[in-house]
């Protein structure tokens, strides 16, 4: 059972993680010049820094805290990787707020690759949820179905897709540590980005505020946040970890909104209420499994 104590701190953990990752989106709205590729690649290295600092500090023997995470976490870190890169292409070519409602659908596709990959039993109530996220994703698909919404919408459903590969692995290897996955994920999109500015002859210049942008982003947007939300994911239940992340959903279109004066199309707020209203029914659903198991 969770303290009284450590919930409040878990919660607050949660909430201000997912504050610190909605301002991704709005991040790259201020870039000035840098390629997404150039974004990545500083952003990913700012982030892979970090997170070797805190493994370091966690456990002198880094090398046996990534051995002992496995080949789990190899997996896991590339489909990070690819949720990194997919999200920067989505953002760049449709709404902050397209982007994250579409991306809000990965724990249901990650329950469906359990129940597929894993053989993890799916509730009738899960299985409703699905469907529901399912019409809410086609809903805002269909804003756009052509040209660069079409991508964008496409590169958010990867992003998701990505990211429930990312959380299926963990969960294949029952590895709770997921800094290594991510100092994976980091690495693997250095060399995604390093091989895609040598093929497109980029090069690594850019301005000193695009640099700092990447950096800062990657080093306290990310990094923090991550490890904020892993310290809070070991202190409330399942359920309300789900829910609380959504803040991250909200606050981006709001951002997006008040700074970028960057409004979504009414089909995707109906898409993204029809969204909303899954994953709150998954929640509570979840959230009275878990309080009769606690009682027994």
């Amino acid at each position: 059972m969770f303290t009284t104590t450590s919930a409040t701190q878990g919660r607050f953990f949660i909430l201000f993680a997912g504050a610190l990752w909605s301002t991704g989106g709005p991040m790259i709205r201020l870039l000035e010049n840098a390629s997404e590729w150039q974004f990545l690649f500083y952003r990913s290295l700012a982030l892979a820094t970090v997170l070797f600092l805190l493994i370091r500090i966690k456990s002198p023997n880094t090398i046996a805290q990534f051995k002992k995470a496995g080949v789990a976490s190899v997996v896991g870190g590339l489909f990070l990787s690819l949720a990194f890169v997919t999200f920067v292409f989505s953002v760049t070519h449709i709404t902050i707020a397209n982007t994250l409602f579409i991306m809000s659908s990965a724990p249901f596709i990650a329950g469906f690759l359990g129940w597929i990959l894993l053989k993890e039993q799916i509730s009738k109530t899960q299985w409703m949820a699905m469907t529901v996220a399912a019409i809410g994703i086609l809903v805002i698909i269909q804003d756009g179905v052509s040209g660069d919404s079409l991508f964008g919408n496409l590169t958010a459903f990867a992003t998701a897709a990505c990211f429930a590969g990312f959380t299926v692995s963990l969960r294949w290897g029952k590895n709770k540590n997921m800094l290594p996955a991510v100092c994976y994920a980091a690495l693997f999109t250095i060399i995604f980005c390093a091989a895609a500015i040598i093929y497109e002859d980029e090069g690594l210049v850019i301005s000193l505020h695009d640099l700092l942008i990447a950096t800062g982003f990657g080093a306290f947007g990310l990094g923090l946040g991550l490890v904020l939300y892993v310290a809070g994911s070991y202190q409330i239940q399942s359920a309300e970890l789900i829910f609380l992340s959504l803040i991250e959903v909200i606050l981006g279109p709001i951002w997006a909104l008040m700074f970028f004066r960057e409004s979504p199309t009414q089909q995707t707020l109906i898409g993204g209420a029809i969204l909303f209203s899954a994953i709150l029914f998954q929640t509570l659903a979840g959230r009275n499994t878990e309080l009769k198991s606690a009682r027994i």
